[in-house]
């Protein structure tokens, strides 16, 4: 098949999903970027929480995969500026959908990005600090590849193609 020629014609694939890694370290972020890269996702990353909100301000992400500890701003105070600003902004579509499938299929529309803690810190209270933060789920490290693509797909739903 000719690269040029799309593979069914009229419609173009939908482009890939975007997700931002905010982690402080260059180990965990080869790791991770990746595994997401393997599996069709575009990736950036940020080494603080600072350096994500600068690239939020200028790129719409999918997904957020946040570390919680970190200099400048850890992932608790960087989530908290994320919820903040979104419940400032106009919504990104004109109704409100109640449905699951709805919402899976407006997902990229919403001014809600769902952020998934990623951290070393398994101690009592932990995942309940994140969520009080605004996170939307929580993953130990190291990174399992099976239960991040697991918590992609319930953020995100399933890849299509």
């Amino acid at each position: 098949m000719n690269p040029e020629t799309p593979a069914s014609p009229g419609k173009s694939p939908p482009p890939p999903m975007c997700i931002l890694l905010v982690d402080d370290d260059p180990i965990n972020q080869t790791v991770a970027l990746g595994l997401l890269r393997r599996k069709g996702f575009e990736a950036d990353s940020a080494i603080n929480g600072k350096e994500a909100l600068e690239k939020l301000a200028i790129k719409r992400f999918d997904l957020i995969l946040m570390d919680l500890q970190m200099p400048e701003l850890d992932g608790f105070q960087t989530a908290t500026i994320i919820r903040q600003n979104e419940s400032q902004s106009p919504p990104g579509t004109a109704t409100r959908e109640t449905t699951d499938a709805m919402r899976e299929t407006n997902a990229r529309h919403s001014n809600h990005i769902p952020i998934i803690a990623l951290t070393t810190a398994s101690a009592p209270g932990t995942r309940e600090k994140c969520i009080a933060a605004g996170m939307d789920d929580y993953l130990t490290k190291p990174i399992i590849p099976r239960d991040l693509f697991a918590a992609i797909e319930k953020h995100l739903g399933p890849r299509k193609g």
